[in-house]
């Protein structure tokens, strides 16, 4: 009984703090070796991070010893492209940093679970988790084939946060597959980055716009047309995000300097300018050379 009234204020608190949803998978749920494959292929392009990382992606027990559930969470982000100046920015990533503005919501959850004896360990996208995997288990929706969690109402534009907990909380049923026979997310990627519910980031212009350490390649600078940070081209496509939009973290939304921003005033951006206008932002992952060299690209 005490691990239902656990798992009842833990849903209740996580929708005061404006969380979208909130469900709890199996720790030791087997992901299988599909990540393990897909990092041997090497489409994880750069970002050795993931590899390094592998074995704790795969196995919650080395992030929190003891763990026996994934308590996974939603967040909403805006459905609209807010730019009104060439350079388009990826949605995600259009207001406040969601790592820094769900950390502190994640340690209120953690404070709730510690009162029923849990000990847990939260991440915002900040962690070697397995969070899209974990969603799925869950019962938040289910993987679609831009290999992004999509809902049954509110499609795929939401951010992701878990809480590893020692609690054995009841679980939630995972979602079934409900993308069917479309494939209108692979067919729309300009560079063919999509396939069977993977993402090869050596084609993605996500990976290009904000991860990349190297030059973008030709073929796929051709193809990039104004993306100045990330790409949203897969879930534009997507039937399921036409769904009605939620209210929104009025702190997720473009603020007007940035909706109004001249393209030209990224790419001779200083590095005042941009501590200036990018202190909380997601756009500071890029960091300020990428972000010029991408607006003059776009520029020529």
């Amino acid at each position: 009984m005490e691990m239902l009234a656990a798992a009842d204020a833990l849903r209740r608190v996580s929708l005061e703090l404006g969380f979208s949803a909130c469900g709890v998978a199996d720790a030791a749920a087997a992901q299988g070796d599909t990540l393990r494959d897909w990092l041997a292929s090497g489409a994880h392009a750069g970002m050795g991070w993931m590899e390094s990382h592998l074995e704790a992606r795969l196995n919650p027990e080395l992030l929190l010893p003891g763990v026996k559930r994934v308590v996974m969470l939603s967040y909403e982000y805006s459905r609209e492209d807010a730019r009104r100046e060439q350079g388009r920015i990826a949605r995600y990533a259009q207001g406040q940093d969601y790592h820094r503005l769900l950390a502190p919501k994640l340690a209120d959850l953690d404070e709730l679970l510690q009162v029923f004896g849990g000990v847990q360990r939260g991440f915002a996208d900040s962690g070697p988790v397995s969070e899209r995997f974990f969603a799925q288990q869950a019962g938040l929706g289910w993987l679609g084939r831009h290999g992004l969690l999509v809902r049954p109402k509110l499609g795929s534009y939401c951010v992701l946060a878990c809480l590893l907990t020692t609690l054995e909380l009841p679980l939630d049923a995972p979602m079934p597959n409900r993308c069917g026979s479309c494939h209108s997310c692979e067919q729309s990627c300009p560079t063919a980055a999509l396939a069977d519910g993977l993402c090869d980031a050596r084609r993605c212009l996500s990976y290009w716009t904000i991860e990349a350490k190297e030059a973008m390649p030709a073929d796929v600078q051709a193809v990039a047309g104004d993306r100045l940070f990330g790409c949203d081209i897969c879930q534009e496509a997507c039937p399921w995000n036409g769904a009605v939009a939620p209210t929104l973290d009025a702190r997720m939304l473009m603020p007007d300097t940035l909706a109004s921003m001249p393209l030209a005033e990224f790419s001779s951006m200083s590095e005042a300018d941009f501590e200036r206008y990018f202190a909380g932002s997601a756009l500071r992952r890029a960091g300020l050379d990428r972000l010029r060299e991408r607006a003059r690209q776009i520029e020529e």
